[in-house]
This record gives structure tokens, C-alpha cells and sequence, in this order.
């Protein structure tokens, strides 16, 4: 029997080394980026190419700015305001091979997740706080100097944040003063998971974690 339309599998998308240049993919990635004044602001990638990345922002950037973003999961981005538009403005990418072939693959892991609709591990709304700044220290190491990080968003039971330091999945942090294990660890940065959830009247871009 012929199975129905709704019981066939999307076709899992692919690219071949020629398409590896081209393909553009969806997506809503929160994270932050920071403009030649040193000014921060939080940002959301909508498209996604080996080149180009079409994000989402309050900040009023101008064409030629130099920029430098981290943003969940992808990581670490530098590139050029190639075009503003309303609310949005195009950064052609700066990267190196070894950058390019890594984003490769996050495009298709991404492109695939959301063809077979699968779940990604963020269970509530998340937030940019408006002062991202934060320092994170070993949970079992009290005395080792904290290191300083910026929150890239924040979920009422993790967070993402842009950080450098010797942390690995399954390390119990203190994140300011909340208590954290991390659950990923990505290019230039770490996501964690609560211990407990933040109450939902402090869940607002004035939060302090």
C-alpha cells in the first residue's frame, strides 16, 4: 500500500562541496553583538549563509560598520554591514577555513532541525538582559578568581553566555549568584541550566542573575 503524503519524510537537506557557498538557511538565534563605539546590543539571526547573515535589531547600524557578535550555538561571527534595512542589516562574514567549515555544519544541523521539527533543549521564552555583563566561577573552586562573561540570553531555566575559560559539560558553576550547570559547550561561549527556575516576576530584561 501506498503510504500516505503525511507519512513520508522530509528530505534531509544537504550540501555538496559547490553549494557550500550558497545556501541560505532560516533561522531565530538570539545573541549580542558589538558596534565600532564598543556599545552592545541584543540581536536575533534570521538567515544564515556561509557569507552573508541577515540579523534583527533595535541598534541603528550603519552601512560599512565593523561588527562582532556571539550568538547561540554558531558561536563567535565578525563581519561588515553590507546593507541596513528596516530592522534588520546584512553582515557579510569574516571567517577562516576552518570557520567556514564549522558553520557549514551548524547550517546543517540547523536546516535539519527544523525539518524534522525537532526539539531544541530551551523549554521557556528567553530574554536579552539590558546589562549583560556577569562573572562565572567554578562551583568547587570558591577561591579561583571568577572569570568575566557576557549573557548572550537567559531562559527562565538556562542561559547562553559568551564566555573564555576552562569550563566543560557537566561543570557546576556559579553564574554571579545563581548556581548553573553547563550543558553545551560552543565556540566562544557556554550554555548552562539552572539549578532552579528564576521566579517568572524577576524574568524581565532588568534581571540580575
Amino acid at each position: 500500500m501506498k503510504p500516505r503524503d503525511s507519512a513520508v519524510p522530509a528530505r534531509l537537506f544537504r550540501m555538496s562541496d559547490e553549494q557550500r557557498q550558497g545556501p541560505r538557511v532560516k533561522l531565530s538565534i538570539g545573541g549580542r553583538f558589538m558596534r565600532p563605539d564598543r556599545s552592545e546590543h541584543g540581536a536575533t539571526i534570521t538567515e544564515a549563509s556561509l557569507r552573508t547573515m541577515e540579523i534583527e535589531s533595535d541598534a541603528l547600524v550603519a552601512t560599512g560598520e565593523r561588527i562582532v557578535g556571539y550568538f547561540y550555538t554558531i558561536g563567535r561571527i565578525e563581519g561588515k554591514v553590507l546593507r541596513v534595512k528596516s530592522r534588520t542589516f546584512i553582515l557579510e562574514l569574516v571567517t577562516t577555513l576552518v570557520k567556514r567549515d564549522r558553520l557549514a555544519s551548524q547550517l546543517i544541523w540547523l536546516a535539519n532541525r527544523e525539518i524534522l521539527n525537532l526539539p531544541e533543549d530551551r523549554r521557556h521564552d528567553r530574554v536579552v538582559p539590558n546589562d549583560p555583563r556577569i562573572s562565572v566561577r567554578h562551583k568547587l573552586s570558591p577561591h579561583v578568581e571568577p572569570v568575566n562573561g557576557h549573557l548572550i540570553d537567559v531562559s527562565r531555566s538556562g542561559a547562553a553566555l559568551s564566555i573564555r575559560g576552562d569550563f566543560g559539560k557537566g561543570d557546576e558553576i556559579i553564574i554571579g549568584t545563581t548556581p548553573a550547570r553547563v550543558v553545551r559547550v560552543f565556540d566562544g561561549g557556554i550554555a548552562v541550566e539552572f539549578h532552579g527556575s528564576v521566579p517568572e516576576a524577576m524574568f524581565d530584561v532588568k534581571m540580575r542573575l
